[in-house]
């Protein structure tokens, strides 16, 4: 299990610098750095199905046991999920945005790991999958923790904010116990060149996650700035005095951007 709990450490640090992690930047309102949060609910709201799910195929009674702890302490966090959402935007997604083409990738991203924990595994690699996923979850949640708290959103959000990671901590002890519970675990080389696979596909399905955030962010962004630069080309064309003192347009030009 050595190499399985190495392979994911390695894997963690790589999704650390996905570029979407630049884009939660400090210099622009939170509402707008935030834009991307609502393209999460897919998953979010899957997360808990899950742990369920996956706690209940185990067999093992040590680790299944092991298994519904997780999920219980895991329980609630998508109603803080909801409410940052609500604040971040003024209300919730309709269900036909919710399978849209904008969230696309998120679904993508859920279905990739609700067939692991649909696929007929050893329980030992059920486990694997938590660990997986508490890797992913601690680089964003760091992140957004940070974000939040140098915009002074720590007691408006939740879910996204350091109340999350203040939750998370509360469960040190499990855990640890439950990475000594892996390390302990001897896998046979098939089982273990299994989980190895599954940590890459789940790793992946996140990182695709992020990927089509920022494509998406940067549709949108392109579709607000473009409208205006042509209404501030129109005016700068109907003023050719003010073209001679300065560059038409120019401070304008660059309002945008930045709001972009």
């Amino acid at each position: 299990m050595k190499a399985v709990l190495q392979h994911i450490e390695a894997r963690e640090k790589r999704f650390a610098t996905h570029p979407f992690f630049l884009e939660l930047k400090q210099d622009r309102p939170l509402e707008q750095v935030m834009a991307f949060a609502p393209r999460l609910t897919f998953w979010v709201m899957s997360f808990q199905d899950v742990l369920r799910l996956n706690a209940h195929f185990i067999q093992d009674p040590h680790l299944k046991a092991l298994a519904t702890r997780h999920h219980a302490e895991e329980s609630g966090h998508d109603q803080w999920f909801e409410d940052d959402i609500a604040s971040l935007t003024g209300g919730s997604l309709s269900i036909g945005a919710l399978y849209g083409k904008a969230h696309a990738k998120t679904r993508e991203a859920a279905y990739t790991i609700i067939s692991e924990v649909y696929r007929p595994v050893d329980d030992r690699l059920r486990i694997v999958l938590l660990w997986a996923l508490e890797s992913t979850s601690h680089v964003f949640f760091g992140r957004t923790a940070m974000l939040c708290a140098s915009q002074g959103a720590d007691e408006r959000l939740k879910y996204f904010s350091d109340h999350h990671m203040r939750a998370e901590a509360q469960h040190a002890m499990f855990e640890q116990q439950l990475a000594a519970e892996l390390e302990a675990m001897e896998l046979e080389p098939a089982v273990r060149a299994d989980a190895l696979a599954m940590v890459d596909r789940c790793f992946a399905a996140f990182e695709n996650l992020l990927t089509g955030m920022i494509i998406h962010l940067e549709h949108e962004r392109a579709e607000d700035a473009t409208p205006r630069r042509a209404t501030l080309a129109q005016t700068s064309s109907s003023s050719d005095e003010r073209d001679e003192d300065e560059p038409a347009g120019t401070p304008a030009r660059l309002s945008v951007d930045r709001a972009a």
